[in-house]
This record gives C-alpha cells, structure tokens and sequence, in this order.
C-alpha cells in the first residue's frame, strides 16, 4: 500500500495543496488565492471539496493517511492559526479541527516556516545539517530554528518568530500591530513600500518609476536591479 499525504501550505497571498508521497513525490497539486476565503471553514471545504474530486483518480494500492497544514502563526501544541496577521482571520482558529471534520483523519498543523524548515531538512539542502536556520520570505518573513537536529517550539510553540523581532524602534507599522518588526521591511510587502518610499523621496532616474504603487512587485525591483537600476 502507497501511503499519500495531503499537504497544505497557507499563505497571505496564495493557498496550494497538493498530495505527496513519503518520498516527496507530487502526485497532485492546486492553488487558490488565499484572500477568496475569509472564512477559515470555508477554505477547508473547498480544499476537501477538491479532494473528493482527485480520490477516485486513485489506484488501489494509494490511500491517503493524513494531512499536513503550514500556516502563518500556526502552533504545532494547539492546532490552532493565532492572530496571524497577514490572514484576514483575525482570530485563534482552531484550523485542525475544521480539517479532521470533512477528512476524517489524522491533521497536523504548524507554523509555516517550521514545515518549510522541516521539508528542507528532509529532502532538502538542509539533510546534512544538525544545527541551522531557514527563514523564509513571502507575504511575511518567517523563520525556523533547528538545534542538534531537532527543530526549537519553546515553550508555547512559537519560538522563533524572526520576523517580528524589533528592527527599527518606532519605526513602520506591521501587520502584527506593532512598530518596527523585521517584517515589515524584510518581505514581499515591506519591499515594494521600501522601493515606495524611496521613489517619494528620490529624484534618481529609475525602471521602477515606469510603475503605479499597485503595479509594483519584489520581482519588479529584483528585475531592475539585475539591469543595473541604481534605485533597485
């Protein structure tokens, strides 16, 4: 018997799932835009809806045993999204639970970065690797502590929250609430207002300067600054 899991991969910006084997292979993968669905219940059924449509596609000797959830501010110990705040949740969501009511089965959750760290110590560049960190860039910034092979929860599961670590006191709003996280600098939307910012105030001639503020995106500034563009 090939035993599949369904593995899920929530972010402030795209939702993409996809079933795996225990080798990594993708037999299967989707995505959707994670702000379609600002019900939390919602989004799990339209994933489970999917799945209902992949199960028969199955052969015999392929059973699904369990799914994997990576979530921003998810917490391995409860099972549970806390407040994140690239989410529109804007809640302690008990997210596990709403999985393992349509799938029946076995629901593991955590903080994104965590499962990414996981992954790349796994089949990754991190095989070899006892003691790093991997950090991870995308809507927020994240980041996952792995300490003599074993990754580092704390106390309360949430150890390691690089990206809302104090950079610039009193410095620009995030996401979370506060001022001056890392993250609001560090990541997809600190970028674009960084370059946002810097176009206000410079007068330097600039690729970038071709774009509105909506139409500006990290691969943008990173395109410009392969071409030389001084303010990239």
């Amino acid at each position: 018997m090939k035993e599949l899991a369904l593995g899920i991969d929530i972010g402030g910006t795209n939702t993409v799932f996809g079933l795996v084997d225990e080798k990594g292979n993708i037999f299967f993968q989707n995505s959707f835009k994670t702000k379609n669905y600002s019900n939390p219940n919602d989004l799990a059924k339209v994933i489970y809806d999917k799945w209902l449509e992949i199960k028969p596609k199955l052969k015999e000797n392929e059973k699904l045993k369990g799914v994997g959830i990576g979530a921003p501010n998810g917490n391995y110990y409860t099972g549970c999204v806390e407040f994140a705040p690239n989410l529109n949740w804007n809640k302690k969501v008990r997210l596990s639970n709403m999985f393992q009511k349509y799938f029946n089965l076995p629901v593991y959750l955590d903080n994104d970065a965590n499962v990414a760290t996981i992954g790349e110590m796994t089949f990754g560049a991190a095989k070899t690797f006892k003691d790093f960190i991997f950090i991870t860039i995308g809507t927020g910034l994240g980041s996952g502590f792995v300490s003599n092979g074993k990754l580092i929860y704390g106390h309360k599961g949430l150890a390691g929250e690089f990206g809302h670590t104090l950079h610039i006191p009193n410095g620009r709003l995030c996401g979370c609430g506060k001022k001056g996280c890392l993250e609001a600098y560090v990541s997809a939307n600190g970028i674009k207002n960084t370059a946002i910012e810097i176009l206000k105030k410079s007068k330097i001639k600039s690729l970038l300067r071709n774009f509105s503020n909506s139409e500006l995106t990290p691969k943008l500034i990173y395109k410009a600054a392969l071409k030389k563009d001084k303010l990239a």
